[in-house]
């Protein structure tokens, strides 16, 4: 299957300690997540050109590859943003579909 790219904003549901996610919901249907397949921080610059790179400009993202319980396989980030005290600025999306 090709993927397909979506780069929305999406609601997640998160639970334990550490906040994984547990399902999300793009429009009007919730994607209830069965198995968390990979993990992974993001902690680049973007197409940022390499001589105007400055620490504050870096990505703040946790990846999650996710199976749902239908089996559907996606790609879902969760974007930090860049400062603690922007609690606003911290969204869930939905990256891709595999």
């Amino acid at each position: 299957m090709t993927p397909q790219f979506f780069g929305r904003e999406i609601k997640v549901t998160v639970s334990g300690e550490v906040k994984v996610p547990t399902s999300f919901r793009l429009d009007d249907r919730e994607y209830v997540i069965a198995d968390i397949i990979e993990a992974w921080p993001d902690y680049g610059f973007g197409r940022s050109p390499s001589r105007s790179r400055k620490w504050w400009q870096r990505h703040h993202r946790n990846y999650y590859r996710v199976r749902t319980t239908q089996g559907e396989v996606f790609e879902i980030y969760y974007d930090r943003g860049t400062k603690l005290s922007h609690p606003e600025r911290k969204k869930w999306f939905l990256y891709r579909q595999l």
